[in-house]
């Protein structure tokens, strides 16, 4: 990894967590744990990935890298390795 000096911690004890990187486009999910730890974690939290924030897997550029995303009401890219420290839970499609 880059600047993404991960901390190492067991991961959350809820099943069915992932990492926001795994996440497909049109994929939800709930933020359940941030594992950076530095600039990188302080710049994720500033952006709104605080536990409980919900967002949206938009789309993923041609390569699968940035990946752009809907966090509280605004669209943002995020690189892939960054997605890799934000844990979070996986939330059913809504039909209709």
């Amino acid at each position: 990894m880059t600047q993404n000096q991960q901390i190492d911690m067991p991961l959350a004890e809820t099943a069915g967590t992932r990492f926001l990187s795994q996440l497909a486009p049109g994929m939800s999910a709930v933020v359940v744990q941030l594992r950076a730890k530095g600039a990188i974690r302080q710049r994720l939290l500033e952006m709104g990935f605080i536990r409980g924030a919900t967002l949206k897997v938009e789309k993923l550029a041609p390569m699968g890298d940035p990946m752009e995303l809907v966090l509280k009401g605004y669209h943002l890219s995020l690189r892939r390795d960054e997605g890799a420290c934000i844990l979070v839970q996986p939330l059913a499609p809504s039909l209709g």
